[in-house]
Order: structure tokens, then sequence, then C-alpha cells
């Protein structure tokens, strides 16, 4: 009983509920800071130990891959508000892209050419290539 009041931690449900809003808070810090601003943009250069637990910490939490982000995001800037963005809610619909927008951006990503064409100078190390690329659903796992 004492396990269902207080998890495996031992921790009061009010930790629980601290741990869950700071690993969402980081998961967003990371979404934006690593993927949008610095690994899409180039406008932000961050150190790259920062950079790689970002990215080890996405690929942990969601299972996202930075070459698949990097690149159906900047499709979606090149093309934006056509019928080929990814995800644009004037084509697909708001209901459809507000919830359903990983999904859509699963499926854009699985296209060869969005990922040759818009996916360049994103990480190519041994981590991307035997880990994350390799085991992409072994980190939510």
């Amino acid at each position: 009983m004492q396990i269902l009041l207080h998890g495996l931690l031992g921790l009061p449900v009010w930790a629980y509920f601290l741990a869950v809003a700071l690993m969402v808070h980081f998961t967003i810090m990371s979404v934006t800071l690593y993927l949008h601003r610095t690994a899409t943009h180039r406008g932000l250069d961050m150190h790259p130990m920062v950079s790689h637990v970002m990215r080890a910490w996405l690929w942990l939490s969601t299972g996202m891959l930075t070459k698949e982000w990097v690149a159906v995001h900047r499709k979606h800037h090149a093309v934006c508000e056509t019928p080929d963005d990814p995800h644009s809610p004037k084509h697909k619909g708001l209901a459809k892209v507000v919830l359903e927008g990983a999904e859509l951006c699963r499926e854009e990503a699985k296209n060869p050419e969005t990922l040759e064409k818009y996916g360049r100078g994103t990480p190519e190390d041994w981590v991307e290539n035997h880990v994350y690329t390799a085991h992409g659903k072994l980190g939510v796992a």
C-alpha cells in the first residue's frame, strides 16, 4: 500500500507533480533552444555538451531525432502555408495540426527527399548514427 501512495521512490505526491513539471519544462526548453534556435536556424551557439544533453533528453523523452525535426521545420518555413507545408493549418485544418501535429511531423520525416534537402548540417556523429537513429524508439521505451 505504501508504494501506491508514494511511488517507487517514496516521494510525497506533490514531488511527483513537481518532477513532471520540471521534465516538461526541460523538454520545451530543449525543443526551443536546441532544435529550433541552434540546430534549425543557427541563431544560437551552444556548448557542445549542453547541446548533447538536450539532444539525449529529447531522444529519451520524446523519441525526436534532430535531423527529422530540423528537416520538417525547415521545409515548413520554405513552403509555409502552401499545400506542401507539412503542418499548415490552412491546408490541413487547425484541429488536425493542433491534435495530430506530432503525427504530421513523423509522417513527413519518413520522406527521404525532405530529409536530404532540408536536414543538412545536423549531427552525424557516432552517437547519432549508432544510438539515436539506429534505435529511435528505444529512448522512449
